[in-house]
């Protein structure tokens, strides 16, 4: 008899934590209300299903603070989406946070309440690092060398690759013997081959490998990586470069490899050409 009710509460625990988690959330209270009152649900889901649920939905929503959706925003911009896709998806989230903190599953909206976003934000210029950045930023990842999130960046600077690249890349994905990386993460959603140098080979090679994980950067619950943001933002602080972005790594690969006189016409084989393996 005590051993079942025991079960029963554990079982009641489980369920209240599945259902605080922002995926359970938006499936079971907000898509359910939006498809009554709302004639672009379909287009809600769309939006979640690609864009917000592979990254916020296995978050607690008492865990979604401003920090969280700009490392987020962070990920979209790095993904190729324009400043009004991200202004859309924001304020998409914004309401079904705010519809949770109605519906009485946050108790407010201060984690989140300052934050906005504007439309039609002016476009940068993409920002290069110097050698000697590059070398500061080398020695600054090495001080970090145990997180995974500063694995990943570690292999963005080495590769040229773009985040959600090197975020979904997977085991299987790996071919050392070719020193490449095979990846279906791209803006267009075709595949690509990854050059892999002997620096991101030893990189990969260091990598600590768990049965039953696929990821090649993953959370000490064996999840996907899905955001660097903390990361970055620290590393980037102190590399004196506080406004740099992640996918600036990628320009000043390119910029590199223009150094070492490869000519633009080839930057396409290293930077974006789509290869299937043979």
């Amino acid at each position: 008899m005590a051993g079942g009710k025991h079960r029963l509460i554990t079982n009641c625990v489980r369920d209240i934590n599945k259902l605080c988690l922002f995926e359970n959330f938006v499936r079971s209270s907000y898509l359910p209300y939006v498809q009554q009152h709302k004639r672009s649900w379909k287009t809600d889901e769309r939006y979640l299903n690609r864009h917000i649920l592979p990254y916020l939905g296995s978050c607690p929503l008492t865990e979604i603070s401003e920090e969280k959706l700009r490392g987020w925003l962070s990920t979209l911009e790095d993904n190729g989406l324009s400043s009004s896709s991200q202004y859309r998806l924001f304020w998409l989230v914004k309401y079904i946070l705010n519809f949770a903190v109605r519906m009485g599953e946050l108790k407010s909206d201060a984690a989140f309440q300052n934050m906005v976003v504007r439309k039609n934000k002016q476009q940068r210029a993409p920002e290069i690092l110097t050698p000697a950045e590059a070398l500061k930023l080398v020695h600054l990842l090495e001080e970090y060398a145990d997180r995974p999130s500063a694995q990943a960046i570690h292999l963005l600077l080495l590769t040229g690759a773009s985040k959600s690249e090197i975020l979904y890349a997977r085991w299987q994905d790996v071919h050392l013997r070719r020193a490449v990386l095979a990846t279906t993460m791209t803006y267009t959603g075709q595949s690509r081959l990854i050059p892999l140098n002997t620096e991101s080979i030893r990189l990969i090679r260091r990598l600590p490998r768990r049965k039953d994980v696929p990821w090649l950067f993953a959370s000490s619950s064996g999840q996907r990586l899905t955001s660097v943001f903390y990361t970055w933002n620290l590393l980037r602080t102190r590399l004196g470069r506080p406004d740099l972005r992640i996918q600036d790594l990628r320009h000043s690969f390119a910029g590199f490899l223009m150094d070492m006189g490869i000519p633009q016409t080839e930057l396409c084989s290293f930077m974006g050409c789509f290869n299937t393996m043979k």
